[in-house]
């Protein structure tokens, strides 16, 4: 189940780190931004509820396509499980199903995995980020310094996540550590 919940951060991650370069920002509606998008819209209460609800069933249903992945090695690798997992519903026709029978369906489902796993990065690098510097503090050694580029950098992937998707997060912790299994 580690490697369901591996692989889904890897699949946002490469969501929103790989792509076309940046054009310069114009004017869009809701409608027109790019799908990669969906991981900074707000999450809501109610879908963070029904996403924790029905994670349960997109494991047991993913555990299925984890046999076929284990067998996978190589630098291709990542690319073929994070390929596999965005197209999930499409080889498994019965996952909709079964996640609708759970309470969400997969267009509703895999932008709340998304959402949800940028949110819990984003609180996991929020708070990295004041325990480094908490601990570096009075450090002017280059290798803290080094460190600490490095943590800010990394933290720009998350400075897009809505403030509501990060506190809802923190309020459902504990329920998102179960469904996420997370240590």
């Amino acid at each position: 189940m580690k490697k369901v919940l591996m692989v889904a951060t890897l699949c946002v991650l490469m969501a929103v780190f790989c792509g076309a370069p940046e054009e310069t920002p114009k004017a869009e509606t809701p409608a027109e931004k790019p799908q990669a998008d969906f991981y900074y819209a707000s999450l809501s209460e109610a879908e963070l509820q029904k996403f924790i609800k029905v994670m349960p069933t997109f494991k047991e249903a993913a555990v299925e396509i984890n046999k076929e992945l284990e067998s996978l090695e190589g630098p291709e690798a990542f690319k073929a499980m994070a390929g596999q997992y965005s197209m999930l519903h499409k080889q498994m026709p019965e996952l909709d199903s079964k996640l609708k029978a759970a309470g969400m369906s997969w267009e509703e489902f895999w932008p709340a995995l998304g959402k949800t796993y940028m949110a819990v990065a984003a609180v996991f690098m929020d708070s990295m980020m004041v325990e480094m510097k908490e601990q570096m503090k009075g450090q002017q050694d280059d290798v803290v310094k080094e460190m600490m580029q490095g943590m800010e950098q990394a933290s720009v992937a998350y400075k897009d996540v809505p403030q509501i998707n990060k506190d809802l997060v923190r309020k459902y912790m504990k329920e998102l550590q179960v469904v996420l299994e997370m240590d």
